[in-house]
């Protein structure tokens, strides 16, 4: 079985190239600075989008959408608002989704829930 480590990171690769293949360009991925990490930036025209990627490997913790609490949402807005600030473009519209990942051995199913929270700064 993998770490921890490698199935977060298996996560995002596979995270990425689903939105990919719907249609979204990938901007950044585990951007870092001071105030957290981004998983990956992707805009699909005018829209920018900030994704949470979060990944399980047993159903005693919940679906994985659901371990986003409340500081981590915090965590991410703060994150999202030093990537705008550091990369200026015209932008139309911001979301912030949670895309889950559940290993079952080899094999993943994706849950992408679109607008899963919104910064107290986005309102």
């Amino acid at each position: 079985m993998r770490s921890r480590s490698e199935r977060g990171a298996a996560a995002e690769r596979r995270v990425a190239r689903y939105l990919r293949r719907a249609g979204y360009r990938i901007l950044a991925k585990n951007w870092r600075c001071r105030t957290g990490e981004l998983d990956l930036v992707v805009a699909r025209g005018p829209l920018l989008v900030f994704v949470e990627v979060r990944s399980v490997s047993t159903a005693f913790l919940g679906t994985p959408t659901e371990t986003v609490s409340g500081p981590k949402q915090a965590r991410v807005g703060r994150a999202a608002e030093a990537w705008l600030r550091a990369h200026p473009r015209d932008i139309q519209w911001v979301r912030f989704d949670v895309v889950g990942v559940r290993w079952r051995g080899e094999r993943v199913s994706i849950d992408h829930i679109e607008n899963a929270f919104c910064p107290d700064w986005a309102y």
